[in-house]
């Protein structure tokens, strides 16, 4: 279930770039793909809260016991600290 805030407000949709970034400030992960791709596979109203999720998936920081500790986040978007891509 995608948390509240910026990121799962978001959607898809509302994004026209052709190119979406994500990076990871702690694992050193980064790509980009395609806004049409994301769109084929999960549908323009998904939204970046889910889209985080996926991206990160099997990151160990991900679901700890103090919760979600992953660095994921989408650059293209802005600068995000938190989590659910609010400010810290």
């Amino acid at each position: 279930m995608a948390r509240p805030g910026p990121l799962g407000d978001l959607r898809l949709e509302a994004y026209r770039a052709p190119v979406i970034e994500f990076s990871c400030r702690r694992c050193d992960r980064h790509g980009a793909i395609e806004r049409k791709l994301l769109v084929k596979t999960f549908g323009a109203d998904v939204s970046f809260a889910v889209l985080r999720r996926r991206m990160a998936m099997g990151c160990e920081r991900m679901q700890t016991p103090e919760g979600d500790k992953c660095g994921a986040h989408f650059p293209c978007l802005g600068v995000t600290d938190g989590p659910d891509g609010s400010q810290s």
